[in-house]
Formats: structure tokens, C-alpha cells, sequence
């Protein structure tokens, strides 16, 4: 590794930080950089694993389409896809709510809603949308993330494991737990193709993070030998 593992945490909270803002509000003018298909072009991860490389085709692929459009028409067709996929009419097609995914009910506010308040709550953190929408909301989960991947820049580095020793299974079981079914019916039910390949490319980045995680551990536990 080339980097310092401070300049690791930055990038990582930087990432998860951008990756939960696209999915918990409607992409506008103001973040239309990554409609273009530069942007995921130059996506600051190699393809690490054929996760991240199938999203990231896909995403290159839809974008160099809404390349031709304007800003106005790039932005409506994403937000008709958000909107069928994530929010309605009627049942979504494609929610991105843990609990809907874990219960086999199809229902939100399960027990994974109330395990991840708890989550958030021992961390001093709440949901500014709380009650209103369910804590165990996929962009919620990444932006808890870049929040205890932040607490690492201040703390000194012998308390660095514990906090990873927590990130590694949260993940496991938070999150790629049950991605797949997302990212399954996004890209089935998905009208443009952006969304399924948003979703794929955030499994892809959290399977190369576990990993990089997991490589933490390892090297920390080599020095202590």
C-alpha cells in the first residue's frame, strides 16, 4: 500500500459519504457531474472485483447516453428512475430498506430498522428523517459508515481496531447481507440502467473494503507479534 492508512480513512469516509447522498436524495443540477460518463470513467477504485467492473460498465454505459442529452433531460430521465425504483406510486419496485429485503414479508420498520437505530443511538447518532423513514435505509447504513470511518482522524491509532473490528461485521451483515436482492430488482425493474449500476458498483466497493479492512487487522496484528 502506497497511501498511509490516514490518507485510507479520509478516502473512505469521502466515499461512503458521497455513495449515501445519491441514493438518500434525487440527483439535481447540482451534483450532475456524475451523469457524465467521464466521471465514472475516472472512479477513484480499480475494478477490484467483477462486482465493481459490471456496475462500473454499466454505469459508463448509461451515461455516455445522457451525455447527448442536456443537463435538464439527463437529470429527469434519473429522477423518473429514482422515483419508480425507490419511492413509488404505489409499492417501489426496488426499496432500498434492509428490512423489506430481510423480513420476507416485504414490509419496512422490521427489526433491522430498531437494530440499526440502536446503532446509530450508541454512537450519539439519529436520523434527521427519523419516524418518517426507516433507519436501516441503504444510504443511511453507507453514511454510518463514513461517520465511524471520520472518528478514526481523531482518534489516536491504538484505538483504531476496535472501531474496524465493528465495520467489518456491521458490513457483512448490514450490508452485503442483502444488496444483491437490491440489486437485483434495480436493475430489472430500472428504466435507464443508472441505479442497478449505482447499486452494483456499491457491492463491488464494499467487498474490496471488507477486504482492505480485514488487511488492516492482519498488518496491525503482524506489528504486535
Amino acid at each position: 500500500m502506497t497511501h498511509s492508512w490516514t490518507d485510507v480513512w479520509s478516502f473512505r469516509a469521502t466515499l461512503y459519504s458521497s455513495l449515501a447522498s445519491y441514493l438518500l436524495e434525487p440527483i439535481q443540477k447540482e451534483n450532475k457531474e456524475i451523469l457524465s460518463q467521464k466521471f465514472w470513467e475516472d472512479f477513484p477504485i480499480e475494478a477490484a472485483n467483477p462486482k465493481l467492473q459490471a456496475g462500473l460498465d454499466q454505469l459508463i454505459a448509461c451515461t455516455s447516453k445522457l451525455d447527448e442529452l442536456s443537463t435538464d433531460e439527463a437529470v429527469e430521465k434519473v429522477m423518473v428512475e429514482y422515483t419508480e425504483l425507490f419511492l413509488g406510486p404505489g409499492v417501489p419496485k426496488a426499496p432500498p430498506i434492509e428490512s423489506f429485503y430481510r423480513s420476507g414479508k416485504k414490509y419496512y420498520f422490521g427489526p433491522e430498522t430498531t437494530a440499526m437505530k440502536y446503532n446509530l443511538n450508541r454512537h450519539g447518532l439519529e436520523s434527521k428523517n427519523k419516524d418518517k423513514e426507516p433507519e436501516d435505509h441503504l444510504g443511511l447504513e453507507l453514511l454510518f459508515v463514513s461517520m465511524l470511518t471520520e472518528k478514526l482522524l481523531s482518534l489516536e491509532e491504538k484505538e483504531h481496531m476496535t472501531i474496524i473490528r465493528e465495520q467489518i461485521p456491521f458490513m457483512g451483515k448490514h450490508l452485503i447481507g442483502w444488496i444483491p436482492e437490491l440489486c437485483q430488482d434495480a436493475k430489472k425493474h430500472g428504466s435507464l440502467g443508472f441505479y442497478g449500476g449505482l447499486i452494483e458498483v456499491i457491492w463491488g466497493v464494499l467487498l474490496w473494503d471488507k477486504e482492505l479492512l480485514e488487511e488492516y487487522i492482519y498488518s496491525q496484528e503482524y506489528v504486535l507479534q
